[in-house]
This record gives structure tokens, sequence and C-alpha cells, in this order.
């Protein structure tokens, strides 16, 4: 059955996959499984958030052209009547025109470098937007396949509550069972309609997270196809090559970067709270003794610092950029916490999975099958049959749950250490295991 199927209808297959197909910018030829590494693809490429940062990276480089740009020169003309007046012509004369340009001296190396800091900072942010995209979606994705999960395993456990209902009707087939008394039967049935009403629930929360999932990815649900299994970790990353990976954190690198502006920035409130000098070339005509007669002359203005402006400035900018380099110190240890909450946790969970297959799911699905041939044979009562029925089914979606808890806790894991999702050595490694 396919993903339309069941928003459409109540009913499911005995065997039910969740499906998607790989719907790239460019097409897929043909229908793909959907994996971890395409959904990152995927939704990276429809991410607003990341569109967004792409723009702020454009803005930036504007930034840096424009830092380098000197004034423009101004121009002034003068028409009057003054000489008109002096010599009796009357009418009006252009008498003067004064050509200035602002020489900004230090400032520009000073401005330039501040946007060049500022435009580093927003490519690393881009990249901490990136690892920020993939976490959400590998917890998006991992919700999937553990809702994936749970419905097969609903599917399963109503599967079996019928062939446990159904007795009498394997003895026309030829198959030697026990009687069932009305009161076995009425157990048998409560057993089969909770078994339906799992189904019911599982189904409900699928289509919550396929919803959450598509919408995420920009698809539409007519596209799904399939989607991995879930599987156990099999490699704990090293937390040592993790606490490598941290110190180039794109977060971090980007904050540094940010200290690095608001230093120059400094430099920029020293040589900015002064007017830039100005050179002009004036041309002016008057009435002199022998005429009327042209003008030229040459000015040059500066401004006299009479008030601390300068260094009230300069020490505002000092200010912020302390506040820059504590904040990159507060990222520091927050990363740092973080990163070694999240790595604890999943060496815990990975290990309580392994514990826990070997420990209560394996005998528990040993006891099912052995209990459902003794009810069948008649040495078991129905009691043994729906404890050991309750066991193994909890013992299952407990077990999933775990596996579900790891792969979460490793995209965060991936996201305090700043390392790409995408990692196809892992995801092989995961691939060829298998699931139980």
């Amino acid at each position: 059955m396919l993903i339309k199927d069941i928003f459409s209808n109540n009913t499911f297959s005995p065997k039910l996959s969740l499906l998607l197909s790989l719907v790239l910018a460019t097409g897929p030829s043909a229908a793909q499984q959907w994996t971890l590494e395409s959904s990152v693809q995927q939704a990276m490429m429809a991410s607003p958030e990341l569109k967004k940062s792409s723009a702020e990276l454009g803005a930036r480089q504007q930034d840096i052209n424009l830092s380098s740009l000197w004034p423009d020169p101004e121009i002034a003309f003068r028409v009057d009547n003054k000489m008109g007046q002096d010599d009796g012509a009357g009418g009006y004369d252009l008498t003067d025109i004064v050509v200035r340009q602002s020489i900004p001296v230090s400032r520009l190396k000073h401005q330039e470098s501040a946007a060049e800091a500022s435009l580093q900072a927003a490519r690393f942010s881009h990249q901490y937007h990136a690892l920020q995209v993939q976490n959400r979606v590998a917890r998006v994705f991992h919700q999937l396949q553990f809702a994936s999960a749970v419905l097969t395993l609903a599917e399963k456990q109503q599967k079996l509550a019928d062939e446990m209902y159904g007795q009498e009707a394997k003895e026309s087939a030829g198959v030697v069972v026990r009687y069932l008394s009305p009161l076995e039967k009425m157990r048998l049935g409560i057993i089969q309609e909770e078994a339906r009403q799992s189904v019911i629930s599982a189904e409900g929360k699928y289509k919550e997270a396929l919803s959450e999932f598509v919408k995420l990815l920009g698809i539409e649900i007519d596209s799904v196809i399939s989607v991995s299994q879930l599987l156990p970790i099999s490699v704990i990353p090293d937390k040592s090559r993790l606490a490598t990976l941290q110190d180039s954190h794109a977060q971090l690198s980007s904050q540094q970067q940010q200290v690095l502006a608001a230093n120059h920035e400094i430099d920029v409130a020293r040589t900015t709270q002064m007017i830039d000098p100005t050179i002009g070339l004036s041309w002016s005509k008057d009435t002199l003794s022998t005429g009327r007669e042209d003008i030229y002359a040459i000015m040059f203005n500066i401004q006299i610092p009479i008030t601390d402006r300068k260094d009230t400035a300069a020490s505002k900018a000092t200010y912020k950029a302390s506040q820059q380099k504590i904040e990159l110190q507060l990222l520091k240890r927050e990363l740092k916490i973080n990163l070694n909450r999240s790595y604890t946790h999943l060496h815990h969970v990975i290990e309580q999975a392994a514990e826990y297959k070997k420990k209560v799911l394996k005998p528990a699905e040993k006891m099912l099958e052995l209990t459902n041939k003794g009810f069948t044979s008649g040495e078991l009562n129905i009691l043994s049959l729906v404890d050991a029925n309750n066991t193994y089914f909890e013992a299952r979606l407990s077990y999933l749950e775990l596996l579900y808890q790891s792969r979460v806790e490793l995209a965060d894991v991936k996201l305090y250490a700043g390392q790409m999702i995408t990692d196809v050595a892992e995801q092989n490694l995961g691939s060829s295991e298998g699931g139980s």
C-alpha cells in the first residue's frame, strides 16, 4: 500500500513500508529509498533558513564594496548680480564654481577589514545554519523511521492476534488445535481488539511524522516511496576526534570573526568621529580695476576637535568588542557542556539498547514462540499466552524507543561537535548490519 492510500482510507496491508522517492531539484529518473543523507540534501535545497542566510552573505559582500569607496566629490555653482552692479551692466552672471573632495585618509582600510571579518562571520554562520537544518531533518527523519517501525510492529501484533482468534477456522484446514472455552475466546477477542487499536494509534502518529517530514523537505506525499530502516548504531564516534572538530565549529568560527570585526570597529571609531579632511578647487569671477577677471583658489578644510568625542566613540567600540569576546567564551563553554552531556547519554543509550536486546527482547521473543505452541497444544492456559504476547510486544516497542533515542542523540552530538550529519561511511556501516 502506498502512502497516499494510507491517507485516503483506514485499511492496511499485512506488510507496510514507509515509502518515499527522492525528488531533488534535477528530478530523479527512478524512485529510490529515502535515507538520512538524501533527506538532508533535499531539505537544504528547499530550506528558507539557508536561503535567508545566503542573502545575508550577499549583503555582507556589498558592505565590503561600500567600505572601500571614497566619498563622491561635490560641486557648487553660484549665480548672482554682483558684477552687474559693480560695473553697471546689470543682469546675473555665473560668479563661483567650487569642487570639493573629501579624503578618507586611514579609515578606509579599517572599514574594509571590519567588513571582511563580518563577511567571514556570515559565511561561518551560514555553515552553522546548515548544521541546524541537518539536525532538525535528522530528528524528523528518525521520528518517521520510528513511527514506521511502530506501525509495522502493531500490524504484526494484529496479525498474530487474528491468527490466535481464528483457530476454529484452522480446524477446517486439517490443523489440530485445542478447544477454546467461551471465556478464552472472549479474552482472545480482547487481545485482538487491543491490537487493532494499537494499529489505529500507530497510524495516527505515523501520519503526523510523515506530514512533518514532507513539509520540511518541501516534497509531495505522492513522491514518497520508502525510508531506510531504523537500525542500531554500530560505531560510537571517538570523543577526542569530536573535541578536535569542535575547536573549528562553525558557530565558534563565526563568533571569532565577530570578535575580529569588533576590534576593527575600534579603529574605525577612532578615524570616523572627525570629519574627513576636504580639499577643494574654486573658480570665481569678480570685477576688478581692470575689469572682470577670473580668480582661482585651492581650499583645504579640517575639523578642530574640541570635545573628547573621539575617545568616547573608541571607548564605546571597545566595550562592544569586550562583549563579543565574552560571548565567545560563553559559547565555548556551552558547546563543551552540551557535547559532553549528549555524548554521555549516547554512550549510555547504545549500551542499554544492546543489553536490552540480549537480555529482554531475545528471551521475550523465544518465550512468545514457545507459549504459542504450548497454548495451541493445550499445555498452557490463556493467561500464559496473554502474558507472553504483552511481554514480547512491549519489549519490542521499548527496544525501538532506545534505537530512536540513540539516533536523535547522535544527531545532537554531531551538531555540538560541528560535524556534518551526512556521513557516508557510517551510513553504509549501519545498512550492512541489518535490523533485529
